[in-house]
């Protein structure tokens, strides 16, 4: 295929719209990224000229033509400036919060939909909507009512409505225009556009809208397997443009990028990255993140929580580790280990505790979190908005943020000081502040702003559909065209009416004019480039997906899946040869048969290498932080908690004798002396979360004696019962969480704080052959076994017994004595292979899922089948 040969920089923009700013036109744009793209386009195109100097061009976005011509027109009437947006946005805020805390429980949420609702009414000159819509509907009305009455308080004005303070200054004469505007990169003007644009034209400039260019592109539609396949394809063609001669330019547009951001740079690093020298990235991808996530801004978020008070001990370890403190490098090893031990001491730790556990191993840091804490104990209770940045700076400098920042680093760290310059404005509408408001607004403000590092003019752009229009390339790809996400249909606004909306046909208020809308975006996308493929997948991670109507009207073809192995994959495969050595240890002599806990059964059925692994190397994975009790623990208060109640009451009749409140009375003792028994276990937490465990397991309790009041007559004989057995030719022992009589049998409880387990008892290697053990040390007068689910999500019995009556929900094994007479031989040829030193790696079904042992046996050594989704 031929392919077309674009403008060798911008990919073939209007020579005529270059002569019409040399000429000293103004070229207004749908966007930043447009208007970026024709100043970097005229510039070059001067450069080929062999100009070396020119003037620059008068090219600039919608917004800032309005605030440019708005400081115009202020400047001529000595008119104050409008509110910042951080200054609108703490009003509206303001105003959502003394409306009705109690009905609006996302105040921030709330408030940013009501800011945007008064934008939506401004750029389309309308009123307010008449009273007697939805609450919702009202309660706007009521906020916009007042940030009038704010407003006017001030002697400010709002920036939504400059537009129409623009177009009054036009027509008066105040703003001076040029004899030629031309209007580029826009699918249709709204409202406020068009009124600016007839004021030019009253004034006596020509106005122009280019229509959106037609490279000639058709739109090649393509249909994958999978989403990975497609995703794959997409940047495999886009690398085989980026790296052959010129310098044509090419893009690829996601139909979703927000949802598919941090999938598609996982990818393209692997597959894009990896074919530039010196790990050049050669693309350049909008809708940046949040600020707050870049590493350096979570460092400094971290820091303000800490000085205003508990952090959560996860959060205070990171900070700890953070390379964007002082000395991270040379101080690397002694702040990890410090970092570990709050990780195991303590659920939430206070500036204090950071500063004193950084003691030690630590000096660098341990100075600067006691400079900070020094610091923060001088803070006033109240200030200015003012005042608070510059005590927010300040707590910074004194642990050495932003430390061992990296160029991209610095880049987000300008941003933070541009949010806290931001912020400093809002002295003008707000009085004195509380450190807690403070640091909620600020961190929002770090949430709501959208963080895109700066970079060269790369060859490759990933964009979203609307950031593509008006733009021009010499190859384009427009993926994920399925009909979850394409034609993008919005709902209508939330705030406002909608019998209001579709009088005035606001955007999204009739699904039809979405689907129109984006046929119209991805006919325009088509024809953006000399070459244009339009594709989606028919699967991805979440199930099966549909083609949008506009590729299955194009007859898109079946795509076969693309050739491509990432560097990591290739030198995989180039790897050497590994050597196998059999599944087998050396058998176990006479002086190591015991006791083993019954534990090893279950794991030699799941996987003989892990019995291995686990009882004879002592192969154990690293415990895993977490957050609240470890789930080990909190099963083990569990049993105990039946353990002592079961104790006192050992037969239903026991406790039925109580009256309520007693009953209620004696689980909560249950409870608190089980809790008592784990006391070094709930040492890390505040008595708060104890409170919450406790109700917790009460409920628990409570509701399994429910359960247990409905079964047949039954006295508890045994509680945490131990057993031993000689399993051929080891010893092995356990604990039986409870023995019940019922008439004459015997019935095996195991308590299952967790999901109870699918077993299946008659195959050679049963999951969770404990029970099967204990029946065999408990001898013929065992009538069941069964399992006793603890949980939300698993309660009551699941059975296996010679009788239904023994136990609701019951499987009855009619052969039972042939059964357990064979459940003895069973577990001892277990134990035998254990003792043998079998251990091939040979694992059940989902035996792997939390074994945490992969890079010992290496089973995944062959890979999976590469579909990360």
């Amino acid at each position: 295929m031929v392919l077309k040969t674009a403008n060798e920089f911008t990919g073939g923009a209007d020579r005529e719209l270059y002569a019409a700013l040399a000429a000293g036109a103004c070229v207004i744009t749908a966007n930043n990224r447009l208007a970026r793209h024709l100043r970097l386009g005229y510039a070059h195109s001067l450069r080929a000229a062999g100009r070396l100097v020119w003037e620059t061009p008068d090219v600039l976005p919608w917004q800032a033509f309005v605030q440019r011509s708005a400081e115009a027109a202020r400047a001529r009437g000595k008119s104050p400036p409008p509110l910042t947006e951080a200054q609108e946005h703490w009003l509206w805020s303001e105003l959502v919060t003394e409306y009705d805390p109690g009905f609006l429980c996302q105040d921030r949420a709330f408030a940013a939909q009501a800011a945007d609702a008064w934008q939506l009414l401004a750029d389309y000159a309308l009123p307010l909507p008449e009273a007697g819509g939805d609450r919702e509907s009202e309660i706007f009305v009521a906020l916009a009512q007042g940030f009038t009455r704010r407003l006017a308080a001030l002697g400010r004005d709002d920036a939504a409505h400059d537009p129409a303070r623009v177009t009054e200054a036009i027509g008066a004469g105040r703003v001076a225009i040029g004899a030629e505007i031309i209007w580029v990169g826009f699918e249709r003007l709204i409202p406020a556009q068009e009124a600016v644009k007839a004021a030019c034209v009253a004034r006596g400039a020509s106005c122009t809208v280019l229509p959106l260019p037609n490279r000639g592109g058709e739109g090649d539609a393509r249909i994958f397997a999978t989403a990975a396949e497609e995703l794959t394809a997409a940047l495999v063609w886009a690398r085989e443009r980026i790296t052959a001669p010129g310098d044509g330019r090419y893009a690829l547009v996601v139909a979703d990028l927000a949802a598919q951001r941090r999938r598609i740079l996982r990818r393209a690093h692997e597959i894009l990255v990896s074919c530039e020298p010196d790990g050049v990235v050669p693309y350049e991808i909008s809708l940046g993140a949040a600020l707050s996530e870049a590493p350096v801004v979570a460092a400094a978020r971290r820091i303000w929580q800490l000085a205003g008070g508990a952090l959560a001990a996860g959060e205070a370890a990171a900070l700890m580790q953070s390379p964007f403190i002082h000395e991270a490098t040379a101080e690397h090893s002694g702040r990890a280990l410090r970092a570990y031990e709050m990780l195991t001491g303590t659920a939430e730790v206070d500036l204090t505790a950071v500063a004193r556990g950084l003691g030690g191993g630590a000096p660098m840091a341990h100075a600067g979190f006691a400079r900070l804490a020094g610091i923060v104990r001088r803070w006033p209770r109240r200030a200015s908005a003012s005042t608070w940045a510059g005590l927010l700076m300040g707590a910074l400098t004194a642990v050495g943020w932003p430390g061992a920042a990296t160029r991209e680093d610095y880049q987000a760290v300008a941003a933070v000081h541009e949010v806290l310059e931001s912020f400093a404005t809002l002295d003008v509408v707000a009085g004195g502040l509380s450190y807690g408001k403070v640091l909620t607004f600020v961190t929002g403000m770090l949430g709501d702003r959208v963080f895109q590092p700066a970079g060269g003019d790369a060859r490759l752009q990933i964009l979203g559909p609307l950031e593509a229009i008006g733009l021009t390339f010499d190859g384009l790809w427009v993926m994920n065209l399925h009909d979850r996400v394409w034609p993008a249909v919005r709902p209508p606004h939330p705030l406002l009416p909608l019998s209001f909306q579709r009088a005035h046909r606001l955007p999204h208020a009739f699904v039809e004019d979405d689907i129109r809308y984006a046929g119209r975006v991805l006919e325009d996308l088509a024809h953006a480039a000399p070459e244009t493929i339009l594709s989606c997948a028919r699967h991805d991670a979440s199930g099966p997906l549909r083609p949008s109507r506009a590729l299955i009207e194009r007859a898109a073809r079946e795509a076969p899946a693309p050739a491509f192995m990432d560097r990591f994959a290739r030198a995989f495969a180039a790897r050497g040869g590994l050597e196998s050595y059999p599944g087998r240890a050396a058998p176990l002599d006479g002086t190591r048969a015991g006791p083993f806990g019954a534990g090893l059964l279950a794991a030699q059925a799941a996987c003989p290498f892990r019995a291995m692994a686990q009882y004879r190397l002592r192969a154990d994975p690293l415990d895993a932080p977490g957050c609240g009790l470890a789930p080990a623990v909190r099963g083990a208060i569990v049993h105990k908690v039946m353990e002592i109640w079961f104790g006192e009451f050992p037969e239903p009749r026991a406790w039925q004798a109580l009256d309520s409140s007693t009953r209620l009375r004696r689980i909560a003792e249950t409870v608190a002396a089980a809790q008592a028994a784990a006391a070094d276990d709930y040492a890390r937490f505040p008595a708060a979360f104890m409170g919450l465990e406790a109700r917790r397991m009460e409920r628990l309790l409570a509701e399994f004696l429910e359960r247990e009041e409905a079964r047949p007559a039954f006295q508890v004989v045994g509680r945490e019962k131990e057993v031993t057995l000689r399993c051929g030719p080891l010893m092995v022992r356990g604990r039986i969480d409870r023995v019940d009589r019922v008439g004459e049998c015997a019935v095996l409880i195991d308590y299952k704080t967790g999901r109870m387990p699918v077993v299946d008892w008659t195959t050679d290697r049963p999951e969770h052959p404990q029970l099967l053990f204990y029946a065999a040390a408990e001898g013929p007068e065992v009538a069941g076994i069964a399992y006793a689910g603890l949980s939300v999500r698993d309660r009551g019995y699941k059975a296996w017994a010679r009788n239904a009556d023994l136990l609701p929900g019951t499987t009855v094994v009619a052969d039972w004595d042939q059964v357990t007479a064979a459940w003895p031989a069973l577990v001892a040829r277990l134990a035998a292979d254990f003792a043998a030193g079998t251990a091939a790696v040979d694992p059940l079904e989902k035996a792997c899922d939390y074994c945490g042992r992969e890079s010992f046996c290496r089973i995944d050594e062959d890979g999976g089948d590469g579909d990360d989704e």
